[in-house]
């Protein structure tokens, strides 16, 4: 099966500076789900931002779809069609818009939607995560586990083939971690989507390999 996603020889330092990752070879195939635990600072932050084209590694490269990825290539064919779903754990929103136009902007643009069926089914994904009530708000009059799922909504809304899932800022309560893994599970029915999850990013019923950051690898804690 060709791969989604590859790290050939990757090395990659945190925000910190300090060296988390170390000729780092790695690969996704389509449908495929790892899990990654490490505590934070740990680098899971830094490699979901290195998937994502928003940071470059030290060395060594990242494909996406056999296409190589630098940072913010927004130009590349994967991510002009909108096959990433980044859900980072803060500043995934919009600071200009309403969570409704935030999550209608991409069915837009990337799904070619006109804007009143954009907006009529951005209002059903936030009806879907519980989020309809705060519609009209922006991100700054929400509260941070509100953000990252309303993140988690604009994601899903238009169906990625690749899911980058890092953690919410601050632990989801029962009412957000049932309304997250509700949308997880609807997109991960689809057998060709990919995830790769923060081990505390509310990922817990997608079967997924588990990987351990250790000494600048990832090694794997379970069998697939």
């Amino acid at each position: 099966m060709a791969e989604l996603l590859r790290l050939e020889g990757v090395s990659l330092e945190g925000s910190d500076g300090r060296r988390v990752f170390q000729n780092l070879n790695w690969s996704l195939p389509p449908g495929g789900r790892a899990r990654l635990h490490a505590p934070s600072g740990a680098g899971t932050s830094a490699l979901l931002r290195l998937c994502a084209g928003l940071a470059d590694p030290q060395e060594g490269r990242v494909i996406l779809d056999g296409v190589s990825l630098s940072a913010h290539a927004f130009a590349h064919p994967f991510l002009k069609e909108g096959g990433i779903g980044w859900v980072p754990r803060d500043k995934g929103l919009l600071d200009n818009l309403s969570l409704w136009a935030n999550v209608a902007l991409p069915l837009r643009f990337l799904r070619g939607h006109t804007r009143v069926r954009a907006e009529e089914l951005a209002r059903e994904w936030l009806e879907a995560g519980g989020l309809s009530a705060r519609a009209q708000y922006r991100p700054h009059d929400l509260e941070p586990r509100e953000r990252w799922l309303g993140t988690l909504i604009r994601a899903a809304a238009v169906e990625p083939r690749l899911w980058l899932l890092d953690r919410p800022p601050s632990g989801l309560d029962q009412w957000g971690r049932q309304h997250a893994s509700q949308i997880l599970r609807k997109a991960a029915a689809k057998p060709e989507t990919a995830f790769v999850i923060a081990s505390a990013a509310d990922g817990g019923e997608i079967a997924a390999i588990d990987f351990q950051i250790e000494r600048g690898q990832l090694v794997s804690r379970a069998t697939p």
